[in-house]
């Protein structure tokens, strides 16, 4: 029979060590940088640069996707919408490429629009979002 204190000493052994509580708002991921739209013939081009640190500080392990929203820029109210989710692959993920990009094929000619990105961790963690950027949408002629 197993005695009472060799089950709360191997209860208190196997506990480990904590860490110190770490509030949210640092582990939060910082937003994307440099955020910029141009027009091309296939969409709008969104680039942006990924941020590799959380807003504490430290190195970002666990950066997931963004979210891609977009808005009408004719000077109303904006009312952002998400209209793409860009995941990171594993080789994207673990070689820490910093400029990413995406296309918005649905973009219409002659339309304005408005652009954010949100970075977002595997667990949900959001980065506020990089822009408004604002484009009008006019499609490059290609050479003849």
């Amino acid at each position: 029979m197993i005695s009472l204190r060799v089950v709360l000493v191997l209860g208190v052994v196997a506990c480990g060590r904590k860490n110190l509580p770490v509030a949210p708002e640092t582990v939060r991921p910082r937003a994307p940088a440099t955020l910029a739209a141009a027009s091309t013939p296939e969409g709008v081009r969104l680039t942006w640069l990924r941020p590799l640190q959380y807003t504490g500080g430290l190195r970002m392990h666990d950066l997931d996707r963004f979210w891609v929203e977009r808005a009408p820029g004719d000077g109303t109210p904006a009312t952002f919408k998400r209209v793409a989710t860009v995941v990171l692959e594993d080789r994207f993920r673990f070689r820490k490429e910093r400029r990413l990009d995406w296309v918005d094929q649905e973009a219409k000619p002659g339309e304005r629009y408005l652009y954010r990105v949100i970075a977002v961790t595997r667990d949900g963690s959001r980065s506020a979002p990089a822009g408004p950027v604002t484009i009008l949408y006019e499609p490059t002629k290609g050479a003849p």
